[in-house]
């Protein structure tokens, strides 16, 4: 086991910039590697970097203008290092996106909407294959089910953070491409693990460039037409792979969605799928984060 040292970057930030907002948004907070913890509103992760080195990451709000990292590693962390973890993070925390106009229409509409100024960065994974795996980790199958599954991959075929070999990175696509399908049948995929292992096999290949979509100049239909062809990726995870990659304007058709817009708006009456998400197509562009906040606002303790 080698020695762990410590090294505190700081990362500014454009205000607004709700950290404890955008760190633990949804469920990938909770989901490994990353890891939550309320009472300090830290936000872990152990992270693999392209030199190989794994560190672990403990990241903070020091204001409202900047966050502060701890960085924990064994041996040298040379500045290109350094460089890769801010920009890890400030896409993990989309600091290049601009929410003005969304939030110019929460103030316009005013009452309960302008309390979410600040908001609307949900965060997201260092590389869209990890959130790819994710969301297929989430289909069809309840919370736990998918926490497992994620952390099975992460102990069979993560790199361990030297100083604790416990703590361990999000798989590479080589390295899940490289294992036998059984590794994640074991990890209790189920039949998602023939999705994922195809997927991780492309990936590793270069047949499909994940990362890419990040920079897509594809209108949102084609964009998610682009998913959907990915085995595993139905409406519902192309859906939230959109939000994932800064799309907002399309919204996916689940049960989460279904039994909260018809409480809200139909008095429990189930109404076509079509009129259901309709409720929010006067935001344009900012649907999903629309029906985030109106979700969160409707229960802010949920």
């Amino acid at each position: 086991m080698s020695a762990e040292q410590t090294t505190h970057l700081l990362l500014p930030v454009t205000p607004p910039f709700d950290f404890p907002a955008a760190a633990y948004s949804h469920g990938w907070a909770r989901l490994a590697p990353n890891r939550w913890d309320e009472a300090t509103q830290v936000l872990g992760r152990v992270e693999r970097l392209a030199s190989g080195q794994v560190v672990d990451l403990a990241i903070s709000a020091r204001d409202d203008a900047a966050l502060a990292v701890a960085v924990a590693y064994a041996g040298p962390l040379p500045a290109a290092d350094v460089a890769e973890i801010g920009g890890k993070i400030g896409h993990m925390l989309r600091f290049d996106e601009d929410f003005s106009l969304f939030y110019a229409e929460c103030a316009r509409r005013g009452g309960r909407w302008a309390s979410v100024d600040g908001r609307g960065r949900l965060l997201r994974s260092p590389t869209v294959f990890e959130d790819v795996v994710k969301t297929i980790a989430t289909t069809n199958t309840q919370w736990g089910g998918t926490k497992r599954m994620v952390r099975g991959l992460i102990d069979a075929l993560g790199e361990p953070f030297p100083a604790d070999p416990a703590r361990r990175a999000f798989p590479t696509p080589e390295a899940v491409a490289a294992a036998p399908l059984a590794t994640l049948v074991e990890a209790r995929f189920g039949y998602r693990a023939a999705y994922v292992h195809a997927l991780a096999q492309r990936v590793a290949a270069g047949e499909l460039d994940l990362e890419g979509l990040l920079h897509s100049d594809l209108p949102t239909p084609e964009l998610r037409r682009a998913l959907l062809a990915i085995k595993g990726v139905g409406p519902y995870a192309a859906a939230t792979l959109l939000m994932l990659l800064g799309r907002y304007d399309a919204l996916g058709y689940d049960t989460v969605l279904r039994d909260f817009v018809s409480a809200r708006y139909f008095g429990g009456e189930r109404r076509p799928e079509r009129e259901m998400l309709a409720v929010y197509d006067d935001w344009g562009q900012w649907r999903y984060l629309a029906y985030w906040f109106d979700m969160w606002l409707h229960d802010p303790g949920a």
